[in-house]
């Protein structure tokens, strides 16, 4: 069996803040993120067709290990993902796991005054339990949004003259769970000039409009998020999450190869940034953070996330490939 890591402190990166004049600011002085947490709820727990697996409210927490991966564009994609491995479960919960697509949630945090957040939300797609040592291993694969995305199919027509918004809000009504999250773009008010023919599951819908209309989409904790390619859900960046040495940014960020192109017709391309920080749950895709080091310096888009971690390890990260900002994507003043 695994022993618990001794604690570790270094400051939280939820309550620093880029002010409206792009200059930080920290929200406490004695924000820290230590002494992990977690929640995980599977299935219905409140009428006793579900786990709830928790660090709190427990002497001996089962160890877990996860990793979730988020993208802002989940088109012609399998969508977001998560993978985690409990220890030692009882058969009887292992069994539970079995129910076809059961609903997923995954939470974590610190013991501060922020406490746990959701960083993962959908449905359990495979489970499978093995026989490692002493320990039993139980590894679900969850899809966020996989039943409304794969399994929700769509008849409608929608008349000419009605705009690429509509549609969009036509596929959201039809996806059972999913509500609407930001959803801007140059094109959602472009009229549908000769109608449009939904006759898919969600996502082939999804994947079609925005295909059509130079967007990117992705659910996430089973929210669509929808913007142009490589813009920001918004513009301004009063509050957004700052990435720093004092805030739990881990090495120093770098330049990656990957070009981000802007559009079909727009050629113009940007280079990617790779940065790594301790978890922080607040970090959500499509949103902008300001990262502050020595050699980069700037507001950038989150293009993908991974959090990465072990309830007893080493691992309790983040890491988020970006691409950088502009005066024309955003409003610092």
């Amino acid at each position: 069996m695994q022993s618990e890591p001794p604690q570790q402190a270094s400051t939280n990166s939820y309550g620093r803040e880029a002010t409206e004049q792009g200059t930080p600011h920290m929200a406490t002085p004695t924000n820290l993120q230590y002494d992990r947490r977690y929640s995980l709820t599977i299935g219905d727990y409140s009428t006793g067709n579900g786990l709830l697996i928790t660090s709190e409210d427990t002497d001996h927490p089962l160890q877990i290990t996860f990793e979730v991966n988020k993208t802002s564009d989940t088109k012609h994609k399998a969508g977001n993902s998560t993978t985690i491995e409990i220890y030692n479960l009882t058969p009887v919960q292992a069994k539970l796991l079995e129910s076809q697509y059961i609903s997923f949630e995954f939470r974590v945090g610190y013991n501060n005054e922020y406490g746990l957040s959701l960083i993962a939300q959908g449905n359990v797609t495979e489970a499978t339990t093995v026989k490692r040592g002493t320990d039993t291993i139980t590894q679900i694969k969850v899809g966020e949004g996989y039943v409304a995305l794969d399994h929700t199919r769509i008849s409608q027509n929608l008349s000419p003259g009605q705009t690429v918004e509509d549609v969009i809000r036509v596929i959201v009504a039809a996806m059972p769970g999913i509500s609407r999250g930001p959803i801007v773009g140059t094109n959602l008010s472009s009229p549908i000039v000769h109608g449009w023919r939904l006759s898919g599951t969600a996502k082939e819908e999804l994947d079609k409009i925005t295909k059509a209309y130079n967007l990117e989409y992705s659910i996430s904790n089973n929210t669509l998020i929808m913007t142009d390619l490589n813009q920001p859900t918004s513009k301004t960046v009063l509050n957004v999450p700052v990435i720093s040495s004092e805030t739990g940014m881990i090495d120093k960020p770098f330049r990656i190869t990957e070009q981000i192109r802007l559009g079909k017709k727009d050629k113009r391309t940007r280079p990617g940034i790779q940065v790594k920080t301790l978890l922080n749950p607040a970090f959500t895709v499509s949103s902008v953070v300001k990262i502050e080091s020595d050699d980069i310096n700037g507001y950038f888009r989150i293009n993908s996330l991974r959090y990465n971690g072990e309830f007893r390890g080493q691992p309790w990260y983040s890491e988020l490939r970006c691409s950088e900002m502009t005066d024309a994507d955003i409003t610092i003043n």
